[in-house]
């Protein structure tokens, strides 16, 4: 059965672009029990499974896979602490150069073909980043996102992509946010406005698997 998704259904070129899908934010063995939401919505979810199914997809189609990560110079030179979330995470002090916490996640499987895109400031995945120039590269003209936070990083990264040209598509179901009220009203409310909403069963069928 054929699926039509607003993005994949006129011969584009698309890659999966997995958001943050770190050990800090999404791997329960470097949980900070003081903020566990996010990560209870991760495991909650299954996402980093769906993640890797999406990915294998995305591979045998020949299409990009793309880890989005941010990980900050030791001491945090040149990062801008200009809101909430950034002092959070110098608070932590996890996303650093060569802290195992800062990696991608342990349970995904990074591939060799794979792109590892880091950035080392802003909350979302084209400013300040080579992110726009490797898409171009790569000739793709629709990012799939999965990962985190719905609340934050997703709907941030998808604003950026429309404003650069990109169709966006969110593999619902890939992705989770601080909670489930949360995650639900930026399914609903915000992100249709910015991207096509789909499950990854269903972006696998758009993609020929």
């Amino acid at each position: 059965m054929s699926v039509t998704l607003k993005g994949l259904d006129g011969g584009q070129k698309p890659a999966l672009i997995s958001v943050e899908v770190q050990n800090r934010m999404t791997n329960p063995a470097y949980a900070d029990p003081n903020r566990k939401g996010l990560m209870e919505q991760v495991v909650s979810r299954g996402i980093i499974d769906k993640i890797n199914v999406l990915a294998d997809a995305f591979r045998t189609a020949g299409h990009p896979v793309i880890f989005a990560t941010i990980v900050l110079r030791q001491g945090f030179a040149g990062f801008n602490v200009n809101c909430r979330l950034a002092a959070q995470l110098v608070q932590n002090g996890q996303l650093v150069d060569g802290n195992p916490a800062a990696r991608v996640n342990d349970n995904l499987r990074v591939q060799p073909g794979d792109i590892i895109a880091n950035r080392r400031n802003g909350m979302a995945i084209f400013t300040g980043t080579d992110m726009d120039a490797t898409l171009r590269g790569l000739k793709v003209d629709t990012v799939v996102l999965a990962g985190v936070s719905t609340n934050i990083a997703l709907p941030s990264s998808a604003a950026e992509a429309i404003g650069l040209g990109y169709n966006v598509v969110l593999a619902e179901d890939c992705t989770a946010g601080g909670s489930a009220e949360t995650h639900e009203m930026q399914m609903t409310k915000h992100l249709p406005f910015l991207a096509t909403i789909a499950s990854s069963a269903d972006i696998i069928t758009a993609l020929g698997q």
